[in-house]
């Protein structure tokens, strides 16, 4: 099992570094970095979890994602599969907070730049649904000179800003956790929980994943994500089955069954909470 923290290699002394992925599936543990991460979904699918936020994730979503704040975009089972031959595909900017901090973002005109890398903190996301300009911009950019990159990001940056279609992800920002033991007990349990969400998963269970007590694992997972157990695991769950009822052609009782629920009448509580209408009636909003 990897350690949650994510060290983003440097080969220079730039102050941004470019990547772009092209895999069956995206990096699918939960992880932090020191980094700003500015990321384009050029292909691909799947659950999306920063800071307490578990969501979907869609092709030509732009993602601004705050230093140290834990998250993870996991594929849909599809592209885990043998014989797939689905790639996810991205551009990501990763650049440290401190080097803008000390340059451009003293100046008067960039008060707004400001601000939106305060609400990185919690995760911002953009929702282009379908390639424009801005996305296009995005893909080029590793392919320009240094100096156009830097003007491109910054273009990108004022989008964000200015755009009043952004989302901000979490509820909460998030801090560095403190010890090395803690970081590797969060990622057992997430990874765990979206392994195994489709199946009965006790209290006793989760915490011997993370070798602790039934008491002192409730503690600890409250303290580092705001949530308990039962509702962080309720949500994905019902993230599952929210892309099943759109997908597919099943029943709401085979789709709860198939999402960890054994009670009916418990699912459609817990999807009406969480989601805001009955299963039924999110069908008919999505085949209308």
């Amino acid at each position: 099992m990897k350690p949650l923290l994510f060290r983003v290699p440097t080969v220079d002394d730039r102050s941004f570094r470019i990547e772009q992925d092209s895999a069956p599936h995206f990096y699918g543990h939960l992880h932090f970095h020191p980094e700003i991460q500015l990321t384009l979904i050029q292909q691909g699918e799947g659950t999306l979890i920063v800071g307490d936020k578990i969501d979907r994730f869609d092709q030509y979503d732009i993602l601004l994602l705050g230093a140290n704040i834990p998250h993870v975009l996991l594929s849909d089972p599809r592209y885990y599969q043998p014989d797939s031959t689905q790639l996810a595909t991205s551009v990501t900017v990763l650049f440290r907070p401190e080097h803008l901090e000390a340059t451009l973002l003293n100046l008067p005109e960039t008060k707004h730049l400001r601000f939106l890398l305060q609400q990185a903190q919690h995760g911002v996301r953009l929702r282009c649904r379908v390639s424009n300009a801005l996305t296009t911009q995005f893909e080029n950019m590793p392919k320009q000179r240094p100096f156009e990159q830097l003007l491109v990001l910054l273009h990108l940056l004022d989008n964000l800003a200015t755009n009043p279609d952004r989302e901000v992800l979490s509820a909460t920002a998030y801090a560095r956790p403190q010890r090395p033991d803690d970081q590797r007990r969060l990622e057992q349990v997430f990874s765990y929980i979206l392994q195994q969400y489709a199946r009965p998963i006790s209290l006793e269970d989760i915490a011997s994943v993370a070798n602790l007590t039934p008491g002192a694992f409730c503690r600890f997972f409250r303290q580092h994500t705001r949530k308990t157990f039962s509702q962080l695991l309720n949500e994905v769950r019902i993230e599952h089955a929210c892309r099943h009822l759109r997908e597919s052609r099943e029943n709401i009782s085979q789709i709860a069954l198939s999402c960890g629920y054994t009670n009916l009448s418990n699912f459609n509580r817990q999807f009406k909470d969480l989601v805001g209408m009955p299963p039924g009636e999110y069908i008919r909003s999505y085949r209308m």
